[in-house]
């Protein structure tokens, strides 16, 4: 089997929502080495451990084969709700072989220590549709201990009490109801997002999120204290933007996508340079929200205060992906990685909008 490597810093993005500049704490960014590698999605009973090995290699083969097909096709949804499911297995699979954790016992503190046995405290769940049988969404508390690993850096969350008695929860609904008008992204972020983390923000017109490449099922994003203008719209964003983070690290663990980690290239997210795994994963989850909103606005009765700020978001994204047209020749991209780039870079400026068949009638926040 094969691996590669690939750096991915965690790092907390702020967006000034006034002055539209992302801003990341430097107290909050860290490296770490994910090693990407290729493991079995299942394995069949089979007396020989050479047949289980050959099955492995046979499943996952297909698995990067269909990868391959989806990031060359630019008329599928760029959440590759085709792909989602097979990935998300891969890491339930990972995660039970390492820790013996499942879809019902999931937890992120289980998940950071390695250990099923870890607390795990759900002070609610969230259906994402109506349809039976669709996992829900576990609002999860971490213990005073973990949380204040992520205090020192600078991220607090909202207590039991708060999250309960205010209007937090209905924000949360709400913007998985925005969401939820485009069903095939919907579907792609219930498979991937099992427990949500709420940051109490530190100013009403700050919005931070994050994730880690290493709890892969795990998301963690700021909710305004009170009800504010587009505030489900741009918690929707950013729920949306740390899926996909999980997805294209999900995705990565099958097919790499950056060969090396030596270079720096110029962030626009971030004004500085970059390492090209953390620049591929801005680039892929900014071109996603482009498109996301782009169906928003294309619904007949999406509200006139969503379409101004959707205009102003999806043309700010398309003027920071235009300034990364050359990215996509980078040499540390594997041919794979190139494809994306290419596809994300030359879609949204072209401001092509296709067609949810399934779409009803009717911001980014976290970067590595």
């Amino acid at each position: 089997m094969g691996y590669c490597f690939f750096l991915i810093a965690l790092t907390l993005l702020t967006y000034t929502k006034h002055s539209g500049q992302f801003i990341t704490p430097r107290s909050v960014s860290s490296f770490r080495q994910h090693r990407i590698t290729r493991y079995p999605r299942y394995m069949k009973a089979s007396g020989s451990h050479s047949f289980i090995r050959f099955t492995a290699r046979i499943a996952m083969d297909d698995l990067a084969e269909r990868i391959k097909a989806a990031l060359g096709n630019r008329n599928g949804d760029p959440w590759y709700p085709e792909l989602t499911v097979d990935l998300a297995a891969n890491a339930w699979y990972r995660l039970h072989r390492n820790i013996g954790l499942t879809p019902n016992s999931y937890g992120t503190e289980r998940v950071l220590s390695h250990s099923i046995s870890a607390p795990r405290k759900i002070i609610t769940s969230l259906s994402t549709c109506a349809l039976a049988g669709v996992p829900r969404i576990a609002i999860e508390s971490l213990t005073q201990e973990c949380a204040l690993n992520y205090q020192e850096k600078g991220v607090s969350f909202y207590s039991c009490a708060e999250i309960l008695n205010t209007s937090v929860l209905a924000c949360i609904e709400d913007a998985l109801a925005i969401i939820n008008q485009v069903p095939s992204l919907m579907g792609t972020v219930s498979a991937l997002v099992r427990s949500f983390h709420l940051i109490k923000p530190e100013y009403v017109d700050y919005d931070s999120s994050f994730s880690e490449p290493h709890v892969p099922f795990s998301i963690f994003v700021s909710v305004p204290e009170e009800r504010i203008k587009n505030d489900a719209l741009r918690v929707a964003e950013a729920i949306v933007h740390e899926a996909m983070h999980l997805q294209l690290t999900l995705l990565e663990d099958v097919s790499c996508l950056v060969n090396s980690a030596e270079g720096r290239y110029f962030s626009p997210w971030r004004r500085e340079h970059r390492k090209a795994g953390s620049i591929l994963h801005g680039i892929y989850v900014f071109y996603v929200i482009h498109s996301f909103l782009g169906r928003l606005a294309s619904i007949s009765s999406c509200p006139v205060n969503w379409l101004r700020h959707i205009k102003l978001r999806r043309r700010e994204i398309r003027t920071q992906l235009d300034e990364m047209h050359t990215f996509q020749n980078c040499a540390e991209l594997t041919a794979a990685g190139s494809i994306l780039v290419r596809m994300c870079v030359e879609d949204s400026t072209s401001s092509r909008q296709p067609t949810d068949k399934t779409l009803s009638t009717f911001r980014p926040l976290s970067f590595r």
